[in-house]
C-alpha cells in the first residue's frame, strides 16, 4: 500500500454493535430495561455524528470536558508522535514530555507564585483523592468541609465529599417507588457540608445580597466558618470546593472566595480547589480562582489538561505545601499516572491553548452566549435564572418564576430514581436532541451548558434555537 494513501472507512455493522454493547457492557444511570445504546460514528470539533447519519452539536461539551474541541489536530499528532518512542514509562522516570508538561503549567499558564510542584495522575477523581490525602498528611488532621451540592469524585472515599445526594455511586429504582440503595458506611466518615452559595434559591432562608451582615460577611460564608468552628478548626484539614459547581449547576456571588479564603487563612486551614472542570480556560481564565484574585494552597486538574484525548489529571500544591512534602518519602504509586502518551497530549493541548489566544476567545464566546441566554430569560416564563461565565452555564428551570417554584419538588436532593413526574430537563433535553442539539440534563430542573473553545457564534446560535424551543414545550406547564 502507498504509505501516504489513506485506508479505506471500515464498513461497521451498526446493529451487531448495539447487540455487544446492549448484551455485554455495563452501563451507569439506566436500568437494562431502560437503556438504548446510542452509537457514535465520529466526533470532531463541537460536533458528534451519530451512526444513523445525524449531526450533533455538542452543547454539554460531553461531560464538560473536551476543551479543544474533539480530535483537535495538534493533539492527535503529538499522541501519534509519542507512540513513534514511548509505551509506558512509570511516574519514577523522567520524560521530556513530563517536563514540559509541569512547565506549561507552572510558567506559561501564569498559575501564580503560589505554586510549588504538580503531581500528575490518571482521572479527576484520583486527582481529588491526592489532593485529600495531601492534606490531611500535611496538617495531621483528619476533617474535610465541603459544601451541599459540590461533586469531587466517585469513589467510596470521595463519598462523603458529594453534596449531590444522588452522586455518592448509589443505586436508584427504574421502576415502582423511588428507592435508594447506598454503598455501606457512605457517606464516607469526617466530610462534612456547609451551605452551598445557592442564591437564587437559598438553602439557609435568605435573600442576596440581603443576606450580608454589617461587614458584608455572606450568610452562607459565616455559616461555613460557624461549622468549621463547632468542629474545631485544629481538627480540619481543608475546605474543599468548586469554583462554580458542576453537578450542582451552581455559579457563586463575586464576594464569595474572597471571603472563603479571608476565613480559611485566618482559621489556618488549607483551601482545596477542585479544578478538574473549570481549569483551563473554561471560565474565561486560566483557573477558575483567577477569576476571584484569590489563591488557592492545592488545587486538583484534570478534564481541560488535557481536552479529555486521554486520561490524565494532576495536583498542583502551593511552595508551602510542596517544601514540606520534599523532606518525606511519599509511599505511593500511580501506574498511570505521567504517562509519556498523555503528557505528549498535554503539551499539545496547552501550547495549542497558548498559541490561539485561547482566553480571548473563550472570554468571547461567552461573552455571547451568555447575551443569548438573557434573552431566553426574559423570554420564556420557565426560565428564573440563566447564570455562568465564560463557557459553563447553568439554567434554572421554574414551575413560577415569581414564586422560583421547582417543577421538581425534590430539586437538587433528587435521588435520580425514576418516578411518575419527568423531569423538566429531560422534556427540554428531548426537543433540543430532535433539534440536532445535546444539552446537559442531569438535575430535575437544570439545564448545564458548555461547548468546545473552538465552536463558532453560528454553533452557538444553532444551541440557543434549540433552547428555544425546547423551553417553548416547557412553558406548557407553567403556572
Amino acid at each position: 500500500m502507498n504509505p501516504t494513501s489513506v485506508p479505506a472507512a471500515k464498513s461497521v455493522d451498526w446493529q451487531q454493535v448495539k447487540e455487544w454493547d446492549e448484551r455485554y457492557v455495563f452501563h451507569v444511570l439506566a436500568t437494562k430495561d431502560e437503556y438504548h445504546s446510542l452509537p457514535v460514528e465520529s466526533a470532531e470539533g463541537c460536533y458528534v455524528t451519530l451512526a444513523d447519519g445525524r449531526k450533533i452539536f455538542d452543547f454539554a461539551n460531553q461531560l464538560v470536558c473536551v476543551n479543544m474541541g474533539h480530535r483537535h489536530p495538534r493533539i492527535q499528532a503529538a499522541i501519534r508522535e509519542a507512540t513513534e518512542t514511548f509505551g509506558h514509562i512509570w511516574e519514577g522516570m523522567t520524560t521530556e514530555y513530563r517536563s514540559r508538561a509541569a512547565k506549561l503549567i507552572m510558567e506559561d499558564l501564569e498559575v501564580g507564585k503560589w505554586a510549588g510542584r504538580i503531581r500528575f495522575l490518571s482521572t479527576g477523581t484520583e486527582s481529588v483523592e491526592n489532593m485529600v490525602l495531601f492534606a490531611k498528611l500535611y496538617t495531621g488532621r483528619r476533617n474535610i468541609v465541603t459544601r451541599t451540592h459540590d461533586y469531587h469524585g466517585w469513589t467510596t472515599t470521595l463519598s462523603g465529599a458529594n453534596g449531590v445526594r444522588g452522586y455518592r455511586s448509589s443505586l436508584a429504582s427504574g421502576e415502582g417507588p423511588p428507592v435508594i440503595r447506598d454503598v455501606p458506611d457512605a457517606p464516607a466518615p469526617h466530610y462534612h457540608y456547609a451551605p452551598a452559595p445557592q442564591c437564587y434559591r437559598c438553602p439557609i432562608g435568605h435573600t442576596y445580597p440581603n443576606c450580608k451582615d454589617s461587614k458584608g460577611t455572606l450568610a452562607c460564608v459565616r455559616a461555613t466558618e460557624h461549622l468549621i468552628r463547632v468542629l474545631g478548626p485544629e481538627t480540619v484539614a481543608g475546605f474543599l470546593t468548586e469554583p462554580a459547581q458542576g453537578a450542582g449547576m451552581i455559579h457563586p456571588p463575586k464576594e464569595y472566595f474572597p471571603q472563603i479564603r479571608e476565613m480559611t487563612q485566618r482559621l489556618g486551614i488549607l483551601w482545596l480547589d477542585d479544578e478538574v472542570m473549570t481549569g483551563f480556560g473554561r471560565l474565561g481564565e486560566w483557573f477558575g480562582y483567577k477569576c476571584y484574585d484569590v489563591t488557592p494552597d492545592i488545587m486538583a486538574v484534570a478534564k481541560g489538561l488535557i481536552s479529555s484525548a486521554l486520561p490524565a489529571g494532576g495536583v498542583v500544591l502551593s511552595k508551602e505545601v510542596a517544601e514540606f512534602f520534599d523532606k518525606w518519602r511519599f509511599s505511593t504509586m500511580s501506574t498511570f499516572g505521567s504517562h509519556p502518551l498523555a503528557m505528549a497530549a498535554i503539551c499539545a493541548n496547552l501550547e495549542a491553548m497558548v498559541e490561539e489566544n485561547i482566553l480571548e476567545r473563550v472570554q468571547d464566546l461567552g461573552a455571547h452566549l451568555g447575551a443569548g441566554l438573557n434573552e431566553l430569560q426574559q423570554k420564556h416564563p420557565c426560565l428564573g435564572l440563566a447564570s455562568g461565565r465564560g463557557l459553563m452555564w447553568a439554567l434554572e428551570l421554574v414551575r413560577n418564576k415569581e414564586t422560583r417554584e421547582p417543577f421538581i419538588g425534590v430539586d437538587r436532593y433528587s435521588i435520580y430514581a425514576k418516578t411518575a413526574e419527568t423531569p423538566a430537563s429531560q422534556i427540554v433535553g428531548k426537543v433540543c436532541m430532535e433539534e440536532g442539539v445535546a444539552v446537559g440534563a442531569f438535575l430535575p430542573n437544570s439545564i448545564r451548558l458548555a461547548t468546545a473553545f473552538v465552536a463558532t457564534k453560528a454553533d452557538i446560535d444553532l444551541g440557543l434555537r434549540a433552547l428555544d424551543k425546547g423551553l417553548s414545550e416547557l412553558d406548557k406547564f407553567c403556572d
